[in-house]
């Protein structure tokens, strides 16, 4: 059928955009049964009879075209092509069914409207796709394409789409783009450079309705929009998961800025929410587009209350302190805007988990600039809620460097600080007796020790730490469009001391006691203790030839069967202003 253009071609380092479109091509077996005229067919040979194909045993006239037709359009057909790279596939299957001599290689270039060649290794958009004088609709994602040479496009193109490819400059779209394109997918790629912005202008894309820029490195807010707006036909725009997305003008500065948009990020634009951003395009200039992030620590609960009192003499006091802590990128110059005090800044422990954060991705090769730091709460003392109410902001310039550690996530931790306290030698002897009444409520004792803490001049000794735990926090919503992440972080449950101290002497009192101890709690358990018959089941299934005594264990009712979990409220928010208003609010 001539469709030598179309042969799979050899494979090569770099593979152009039309050497892919042949491999798709010559998968569909144009020129084999059902399709064309191949060997499959019986053809007399020159000189030969026509009667004679009826005479020879095993070979049948030419199929009715219906009848191939139909296994071409049957569901559960081998031959049915359900066109997943072009719509116009099962057309021309038909087609080689019905005019077996009339495809050929410039038929094909021209008849496909609609290509979609989607992660086929494809390097190059190469020359010879300017064959394809009738496409109209192309879709490129998920390659390795570096460049985008506008002058190899067909020039009917209306729809382009190249996400997720590796293209990492525009420099080559300067030179006779596609006069009729109206929809450019860019998302996923490498690019965000001031250079990159230049090429968004109305003498390039006169009739472009639809861009996709999501999920890119553009941070000047104010350059791209003001290059955005010479787009006569712009309707559509998506910015999502740019850097330029964290700041406090964004989206409401682009909309107000860009009045012809009817969606922005895929969420259409209503008359309330241009009413509503009305003035903010007059702040170009004025404000700086630094990202201003607030974290708050309301409160944690789950702490349990043994281990404030371990059941130890009068001396040492024992004074316990809690605090949350969270790592987050930040510069001293920018903790004057703390709304706390208390508020203290560690070095980074030596944890694997809080290593100076690098980039990746397409940011690889920028400088962070700003140093993970701990940023940690005031510490309060014990109760069964800690209210904190604590909120510090934190300004970033950096706006690259933002995106990519909220793609990362942060780790928030909650530590402990004991502290012990002894009688100073000068104040021996002028202490309060000490209380041998145990039938007095923790409250009382709890005033009894802040009193002798107020009498005796007390010597403290170095703090003890301990971390109670640690917790990643999610935080890629952030740079999906989400203005504020709320969440109560579960680390699971805590045990005190005093807990794993009962826990550890009844498992050895259980232990040391005599076989014949042992054997009469277990009449004492089998007599009246329905639970006593269960556990002794349970132990029976786990193998033959144990002991009672290594299935039984130790009697655990000292222990709390249910312990609450160590709880913190946390949220994270990106400053975002609205309306002029709310600017000026911020100001205040």
């Amino acid at each position: 059928m001539g469709l030598g253009a179309f042969s799979v071609p050899i494979l090569m380092a770099h593979q152009t955009l039309t050497s892919a479109i042949a491999k798709l091509v010559h998968s569909l077996c144009l020129e084999n049964y059902p399709c064309g005229q191949g060997g499959w067919q019986y053809k007399p040979h020159f000189g030969e009879s026509d009667d004679l194909s009826s005479e020879i045993g095993g070979l049948v006239p030419e199929e009715e075209i219906s009848n191939r037709l139909e296994l071409l359009q049957t569901p559960l057909s081998p031959w049915r092509e359900e066109g997943s790279w072009s719509p116009q596939v099962s057309v021309l299957k038909e087609l080689a069914v019905k005019t077996q001599n009339y495809l050929n290689s410039n038929f094909i270039y021209s008849f496909f409207t609609t290509l979609r060649v989607v992660d086929k290794k494809v390097t190059i958009i190469d020359k010879r796709m300017l064959l394809f004088d009738s496409l109209e609709e192309l879709v490129l994602s998920a390659n390795n394409i570096t460049e985008l040479p506008s002058e190899n496009l067909p020039k009917k193109l209306r729809v382009l789409e190249l996400y997720g490819n590796q293209i990492s400059c525009l420099k080559s779209v300067n030179t006779h783009p596609p006069p009729p394109l109206q929809h450019l997918g860019l998302g996923h790629n490498c690019l965000g450079s001031p250079e990159d912005i230049q090429y968004f202008t109305a003498n390039l894309w006169p009739k472009l309705v639809s861009l996709d820029l999501s999920w890119s490195g553009f941070t000047e807010l104010y350059a791209l929009v003001e290059t955005l707006s010479t787009l006569p036909c712009l309707r559509s725009l998506i910015l999502e998961g740019n850097p330029l997305t964290l700041t406090p003008l964004y989206p409401g500065f682009a909309l107000d800025s860009l009045f012809r948009l009817l969606y922005l990020d895929g969420t259409q634009v209503t008359p309330e929410t241009r009413h509503r951003v009305n003035g903010l395009a007059q702040l170009k200039g004025k404000v700086c587009t630094d990202a201003d992030v607030i974290v708050s620590v309301k409160k944690i609960r789950g702490i349990p209350a043994l281990l404030l009192n371990d059941g130890i003499p009068e001396f040492p006091l024992i004074s316990h302190s809690y605090s949350v802590s969270y790592e987050f990128l930040d510069r001293l110059q920018y903790q004057k805007n703390i709304k706390m005090e208390g508020h203290t800044l560690a070095n980074i422990p030596q944890n694997p988990k809080l290593d100076l954060f690098k980039t990746s991705g397409e940011d690889q090769n920028q400088d962070l600039g700003i140093p993970l730091v701990m940023n940690s709460t005031p510490k309060q003392g014990w109760a069964e809620v800690i209210e904190f109410n604590y909120s510090s902001t934190h300004r970033i310039s950096n706006l690259v460097t933002l995106k990519n550690f909220f793609l990362r996530g942060l780790w928030l931790t909650v530590e402990e600080e004991k502290i012990l306290s002894w009688p100073a030698p000068s104040a021996e002897g002028t202490g309060a007796k000490t209380s041998t009444d145990k039938k007095r409520t923790e409250g009382q004792k709890l005033k009894d020790k802040k009193k002798r803490e107020s009498i005796l001049n007390l010597i403290q000794e170095a703090p003890v730490k301990r971390t109670l735990g640690v917790i990643h926090v999610e935080l890629k919503d952030l740079v999906g469009g989400k203005d504020k992440i709320q969440v109560e972080c579960d680390l699971g449950v805590l045990f005190s001391e005093q807990t794993i101290k009962t826990a550890v002497t009844a498992e050895k009192e259980y232990t040391n006691k005599p076989k014949e101890d042992m054997k009469e709690d277990k009449k004492e358990k089998s007599s009246g203790d329905t639970s006593g018959q269960r556990n002794r089941a349970s132990s029976k299934e786990k193998g033959k030839g144990q002991k009672d005594s290594a299935t039984e264990g130790p009697d655990h009712e000292n222990i709390p069967s249910k312990m609450e979990h160590l709880i913190v409220e946390f949220s994270i928010e990106l400053e975002k202003w609205s309306s002029v208003d709310q600017y000026l609010k911020s100001k205040k």
